[in-house]
């Protein structure tokens, strides 16, 4: 079970590393809050293994977008507006603020209206199968090992 935990880990690894860089290209990095905050966990329980992936609250809303009738908080949108360097002085950046406030209320982000794939979407689709192949080697490699010690234990147990 240890190596298989420890091939869990490193492709829990590779997942989350693989979301930093499309978050990078995608343009979602402001504060680098929601990059810092992705991390994995592998879990096990009675149906098998999990690499849950974790990050600030409000990653899915940077994944899938807000529908309309949302109201967002100014304080964070001000906080983006001067990580990107998109408007500076207190005023201007209120300002806005209040504005892409009102729009994602009436319209919804772009992210949501434009159906744009998001960074976990973008991410899967450029690396699903390099990850499925990653999970099948290391399971393959453990049950062949599993199996080549039942066998084996069996051949000594009929020599005796």
């Amino acid at each position: 079970m240890e190596s298989i935990n420890k091939g869990l880990d490193l492709i829990g690894q590779f997942i989350v590393e693989k979301l930093w860089a499309v978050l990078h290209q995608e343009g979602h990095v402001a504060s680098g809050d929601l990059v810092n905050s992705l991390r994995y966990k592998v879990k096990e329980g009675g149906t098998g293994f999990e690499i849950v992936v974790i990050g600030k609250d409000y990653a899915e809303s940077v994944e899938k977008g807000l529908p309309p009738g949302i109201w967002v908080s100014p304080y964070a949108l001000a906080d983006w507006i001067e990580a990107k360097g998109i408007a500076t002085g207190e005023i201007e950046v209120k300002s806005l603020a209040f504005a892409i406030r009102q729009t994602i209320y009436d319209k919804g982000t772009i992210q949501f209206r434009k159906k744009k794939k998001g960074f976990i979407e973008v991410m899967l689709d450029d690396h699903s199968k390099q990850i499925f192949q990653m999970v099948l080697d290391l399971f393959t490699k453990e049950f062949r090992l599993s199996l080549i010690n039942t066998i084996k234990k069996h051949q000594q147990t009929f020599r005796s």
